[in-house]
């Protein structure tokens, strides 16, 4: 699961049934933007690689 690769990578946090981005506070505004975008532009290429019905299970 992609969450546990990150935490354990030390990229993120779990905590109150959610997964948060460690010293996320310390970005800026526009870094922030540009981290969303680049995961949306990933998401987007892998549902394009895979298609939709790699999520259907969800």
């Amino acid at each position: 699961m992609v969450g546990k690769v990150l935490t354990g990578n030390g990229i993120t946090a779990y905590g109150n049934g959610a997964y948060s981005l460690i010293d996320s506070d310390e970005l800026s505004d526009a870094e922030r933007d540009a981290l969303q975008q680049l995961c949306h532009q990933r998401l987007d290429a892998f549902r394009q690689q895979r298609g939709e019905e790699v999520f259907a299970h969800r």
